[in-house]
């Protein structure tokens, strides 16, 4: 029977990957020179894809660990529909792809959103996710309406704002994570040292039977 462990509680790593992923598109989008829109499309493809196979070796992770792995597939699916969606209307309008990404964005928010409501303890990790999600959501609906702009690559760039905000929350979430994990080890291997010197002392003094 699976553990019923939520899908924020995965390896530390797979957020650490996600927000390296993240926060290097984002600082690309942001500072490139680029102004193709089917080369930037494309790249937000590939992105997508990424962070699929990081979502797909979670689920492996999870299922070998008999973790709930549900979620997990849910969301390495949608990664990676959207990726496949971008890469095959390449040379369509970008208003599909404006539309695409700006769904993809707005539900990417929502999922966050609830993460940190429902299923994180931690103030400070619950507050980044709270946040993130409102940044999503927000910047979900200004890349629907960036079509009015002049430049069409304005909603990749508000795209790699929110990727950049999204990288950051799960690089520092998955730090965090790390860190407690090492502290509750730490904690453990206390607790158990306590335990033998207590059992330890307590046999000492026990009387000893008589032959």
């Amino acid at each position: 029977m699976a553990n019923r462990r939520k899908y924020i509680e995965s390896h530390w790593l797979v957020f650490v990957f996600q927000g390296i992923i993240g926060l290097l598109f984002g600082w690309f989008v942001m500072f490139t020179g680029t102004s193709n829109v089917s080369t930037l499309v494309t790249i937000v493809a590939v992105t997508l894809l990424l962070l699929g196979i990081v979502d797909a070796f979670n689920l492996l992770y999870r299922k070998r660990r008999q973790h709930a792995w549900g979620l997990t597939v849910v969301v390495a699916v949608i990664e990676i529909a959207v990726s496949l969606a971008l890469l095959l209307t390449i040379n369509q309008n970008y208003a599909w792809h404006l539309a695409i990404i700006a769904i993809y964005t707005i539900c990417r928010g929502v999922f966050d959103i609830l993460i940190g409501l429902r299923s994180l303890t931690d103030p400070t990790d619950r507050f980044m996710y709270v946040v993130c999600g409102m940044c999503g959501v927000i910047l979900g609906f200004v890349i629907l309406n960036s079509g009015q702009f002049t430049e069409t690559t304005t909603f990749i760039k508000f795209f790699g704002t929110y990727m950049m905000i999204y990288g950051l929350t799960n690089l520092i979430y998955g730090i965090h994570n790390k860190n407690e994990l090492s502290e509750q080890r730490e904690h453990k291997r206390l607790l158990a040292k306590q335990y033998r010197l207590r059992k330890k002392l307590s046999a000492k003094k026990s009387p000893k039977k008589k032959s």
